[in-house]
């Protein structure tokens, strides 16, 4: 039990001190100058005026309500590497049964879970604050390797006034952590074109070295550079091609880090083209001379240059060709200086004449090796003894005619791997068998490539090939044309013929070998498209450097999947022959891991602002340091020295019972009352 005093005015307080008050200065004014007589006359009247407070003697019956310390323990993967888990563990295991020894102390624990933004203390620390009663908050001790990604510029306003925030530091802080950081890394580039990374390999403690950073693009080795630790430095990157390029720079590691997963950056860099330019020549007037025209027109993108030969072979009208052309033909332009500048070159219903020397087409040849792009829509001049496979364009020609044409109607059809090829794949089903009829085409032997298009006896309609780093399509017929008017229902030659030009000209989607990966949930889907019915596997290197293959099903044909786990935050390298595919799990260069050496300083602003405690505590948890002594101090005392963290104790209870009595009678208030003026009386008398 407990008591204390307490008081029941009989009437309000503010009128009692006015008696008082009246009382005093009435004992000033009839006292006069003598003071024993206003001594008594002045004790009378506060006493009266106790009495009239009431006081009450009272009697409690308490319990005491205990104080609340929160333990947070850092769960992200920072808080996994080498034994810091290990230590982390037993360093919170031996906090937490230090606390649960005090008396009157209970003990919350919470946990920083792994997330994309890295450790995350802020909402942790809100949350379970939030969950304590405020007034009996003892103080917040947390476990971690210091690495926090969160705190506010203002720390101090997380934590209620007065609870001291103390931080046990888990992990070596003399260990060694190469790490790459981007100061600027663009995420657009012109396909052709280099953009600048801008870069800064740091390894704290070993300035004066240097660093290899070995470039890679979409999966393959571009060039390799010597850089000086700590300092900023651009790195080139040609764009490859349109679409997605995966960049990654990579940090060579040396002996002793904690981890080589912050050695690497992998940036997605979108490479766009400024314009796609287009060299259409149309050999002979025809029927579908203006289809090609309409179909690269309506493509924003294409800057399209046509040449139209309009005079029929043969014809002499006693002028030579400069003389009848609208425009004198830029051959030279077109194809020794400028060549190189296109995109995509079209032959349509093009036959050998004096106005392309066999020079030209030796350049044509050499500007699809070194990766330039030739589509040839075949007509029956290509049969003939002026065709251009007579020319050295046949080096890098797929097909070679056999001079003999096929007419009548017939239906074009796609070819096993037509129905596989992105092209073509998307028409496949009842939407082909609906294909309106051609009347002609070129007998061809097929040289190499891949046949997407045949006619119903097998013969070779659309072939692709690649030639050196170019590609190469013919078109063995100069029917394609019916398709864009609807002749016999038409088909699908817009859709079709502009991803033909499309993939000419590089389009990654529109690849025949492709591999793709993404990561949900902590699986891994790979899908892997191919003309091949061949079994597939792929080779998957983790985050962590170890490889493993997996096998892939087959789903359709020329698609294979693999579902595999991908527990752990980071990239994945997935490998399939030559072509390269990358997933990240979490986020790429994730921030968790930007920075691994353990570290005081990222906490020390909210551990300064509540005049907490902060140490290291080591990571090999055999020989586990010792923690900080833990002392009670009351509220408002000091709460943290050089070797001692302190639990504040509030002291808070909770009242069950309760009993009131006079503290005395109050006719004895009165008596001495009465005895003090008979003190006066006297006095005065004197």
């Amino acid at each position: 039990m407990d008591s204390s005093l307490a008081f029941d005015p009989l009437l309000a307080p503010w009128i009692i001190g006015a008696l008082v008050g009246l009382g005093i200065l009435f004992a000033a004014l009839t006292g006069g100058a003598r003071l024993r007589s206003f001594i008594p006359r002045a004790l009378a009247a506060l006493v009266v005026g106790l009495a009239l407070m009431n006081p009450q003697k009272v009697t409690e019956e308490r319990e005491a309500l205990p104080d609340v310390a929160l333990v947070i323990v850092d769960k992200t993967e920072s808080a996994n590497i080498g034994k810091r888990n290990e230590a982390i563990s037993n360093a919170a295991s031996e906090l937490t049964t230090s606390l649960s020894a005090r008396d009157g102390l209970e003990i919350v624990t919470v946990s920083i879970d792994p997330s994309d933004q890295g450790t995350q203390i802020t909402p942790t620390l809100l949350e379970g604050l939030a969950n304590l009663p405020r007034d009996r908050i003892a103080g917040v001790f947390v476990v971690t390797d210091g690495q926090v990604h969160d705190l506010p510029d203002d720390p101090e306003k997380l934590i209620p006034e007065g609870v001291p925030f103390h931080a046990l530091i888990a992990g070596d802080a003399s260990a060694r952590d190469r790490r790459m950081s981007a100061i600027n890394a663009p995420r657009f580039g012109l396909v052709d074109e280099t953009v600048d990374f801008e870069i800064r390999v740091d390894d704290p403690g070993f300035e004066a070295e240097q660093a290899l950073i070995q470039v890679r693009l979409n999966g393959k080795e571009q060039a390799t550079f010597n850089v000086a630790i700590g300092e900023k430095v651009t790195i080139p990157v040609k764009v490859e091609r349109r679409g997605s390029n995966t960049v990654e720079l990579i940090a060579q590691g040396v002996d002793g880090e904690l981890t080589y997963v912050n050695n690497i950056f992998v940036q997605d860099l979108s490479g766009i083209r400024d314009r796609l330019r287009v060299l259409l020549i149309t050999g002979e007037p025809h029927s579908g001379g203006r289809a090609w025209r309409n179909l690269l027109k309506s493509d924003p993108s294409v800057d399209l240059v046509q040449f139209s030969i309009l005079r029929p072979p043969g014809k002499s009208v006693g002028a030579t060709n400069p003389e009848m052309s609208l425009i004198q033909f830029p051959t030279r332009q077109l194809f020794e200086d400028n060549v190189d500048e296109f995109d995509l070159i079209i032959f349509d219903q093009y036959r050998r004449r004096n106005i392309l020397s066999p020079y030209y087409f030796q350049n044509i040849g050499r500007y699809v090796s070194n990766g330039g792009a030739l589509l040839v829509a075949a007509g029956p001049p290509f049969a003939e003894p002026v065709s251009v496979y007579r020319s050295p364009l046949s080096a890098v020609l797929p097909v070679r005619p056999k001079g003999t044409l096929t007419e009548g109607a017939f239906s074009p059809q796609l070819s096993e791997k037509g129905q596989r090829h992105p092209i073509t794949s998307e028409f496949t089903g009842k939407e082909a068998e609906r294909w309106g009829q051609w009347y002609r085409a070129v007998d061809a032997d097929v040289l190499s490539g891949d046949v997407l298009m045949s006619t119903e006896d097998d013969s070779p309609l659309l072939v692709l090939d690649e030639v050196g780093k170019g590609r190469v399509a013919m078109l063995l017929s100069d029917q394609a044309w019916l398709w864009a008017r609807g002749v016999d229902g038409g088909g699908p030659y817009n859709e079709m013929f502009r991803r033909l030009a499309h993939w000419l000209m590089g389009e990654p989607d529109l690849e025949a070998e492709r591999l793709s990966a993404k990561i949900v949930n902590g699986r891994m889907e790979i899908t892997r498209n191919t003309l091949s019915d061949a079994a597939q596997t792929v080779r998957v290197t983790g985050p962590d450097g170890k490889a493993r293959s997996a096998k892939l099903t087959r789903t359709a044909p020329g698609v294979y999947v693999a579902d595999i786990p991908a527990p752990d935050d980071g990239t994945y390298r997935i490998q399939s022959g030559k072509i390269q595919a990358i997933a990240a799990a979490g986020a790429l260069n994730p921030t968790e891991f930007s920075e691994l050496v353990p570290t005081q300083e990222k906490l020390a602003p909210l551990v300064t602002a509540t005049n907490g405690h902060s140490r290291l505590i080591g990571e090999d948890a055999p020989n586990l340091p010792n923690l900080p002594n833990l002392r009670d101090v009351k509220a408002g005392a000091k709460t943290s020295g050089v070797d001692w963290a302190g639990v504040v104790r509030h002291a808070h209870y909770d009242v069950t019972a309760s009993k009131r009595e006079p503290f005395a009678p109050i006719l004895l208030f009165f008596a001495l009352a009465a005895l003090m003026l008979a003190w006066a009386w006297r006095a005065e008398g004197r």
